[in-house]
């Protein structure tokens, strides 16, 4: 069961069943992640994925195009409406950069 911790808000929540991190938000605003147009248009919800990259779905192909145009070359740098958790084992620590 993957665990996510928003280090920026301190809210720390199992989530066993993974998947969208989106819905993870939603269910809980101490999350702390500011979403706008939730569809990779905007790049309101930048996180960076501190911990646990290898428990997240690799970007899809919008994704990956909104980030290059924001200049994010890091590969921890992700979208929030985008992200998606397996429901593994392990941390998924996230900072929110904007």
């Amino acid at each position: 069961m993957p665990k996510v911790l928003f280090e920026r808000t301190q809210f720390e929540v199992d989530w066993p069943e993974g998947g969208a991190l989106v819905d993870l938000c939603d269910r809980d605003v101490r999350a702390g992640v500011p979403f706008s147009c939730r569809h990779a248009n905007c790049g309101t919800c930048r996180i960076e994925v501190r911990e646990g990259l290898e428990l997240c779905e690799p970007p899809g192909e919008d994704e990956r195009a909104l980030l290059a145009q924001l200049g994010a070359r890091d590969e921890r740098v992700r979208l929030g409406c985008q992200l998606r958790v397996r429901g593994v084992d392990g941390i998924v620590r996230l900072w929110v950069t904007l």
